[in-house]
């Protein structure tokens, strides 16, 4: 079996940081600011190349060129600043997504499991059932030729419950393999943010 990674109920219900109105300011203020970027990062290709053809000097290039270096810096922190909160909006709710995704699954399993296994405890249950079972499988092993040790109908009874059992545990194998691969996301994403 595969065992499940343990996860903190805390972690999984904790409130978001950052308010949907604050990711909505921001966003649109990236898109201000990522303009502005592109206007001066156009400025500052300018400047080189009135440089190269000789109509501006060298000192004055560089003259220039402070100016919108620093304004270029400023902007860069204040991109960072306004990313850094929708991405932390975006991870917040991409973590909620997988937390439910994962309770789901592992509701569905919890289900899948409680069935099953109140299935296996009914039979497991009735003795008498089981011992009229075997009583028939002697009789029809006595009757029959050697080498039938049991009914046929006894054996397909088996072999669907044994089916059975056997898609049970590949469908939770893959339930399982799926919530791992939303753990290992999840931990990514952490680890990125």
């Amino acid at each position: 079996m595969i065992p499940l990674p343990n996860i903190l109920p805390s972690t999984l219900d904790a409130p978001r940081i950052t308010s949907i109105e604050d990711v909505k300011r921001a966003r649109e203020t990236l898109k201000v600011l990522k303009l502005e970027r592109q206007i001066l990062g156009s400025a500052v290709t300018t400047i080189y190349e009135s440089q190269m053809k000789g109509v501006i000097t060298e000192s004055e290039r560089d003259r220039m060129l402070a100016k919108y270096k620093l304004d270029l810096k400023d902007l860069e922190k204040t991109i960072e600043e306004n990313q850094q909160i929708v991405d932390v909006y975006d991870l917040q709710v991409e973590r909620e997504q997988v937390t439910r995704n994962y309770n789901a699954k592992l509701a569905e399993i919890d289900a899948r499991l409680k069935e099953l296994n109140s299935g296996t405890q009914l039979k497991a249950q009735d003795p008498i059932e089981t011992r009229e079972r075997s009583g028939q499988a002697a009789e029809i092993s006595v009757t029959h030729t050697s080498g039938n040790s049991a009914d046929p109908q006894e054996e397909s009874v088996k072999h669907k419950e044994e089916g059975e059992t056997s898609d049970a545990e590949k469908r939770i194998g893959k339930i399982r393999a799926e919530i791992l691969q939303a753990m290992d996301r999840l931990e990514q994403i952490e680890a990125e943010g």
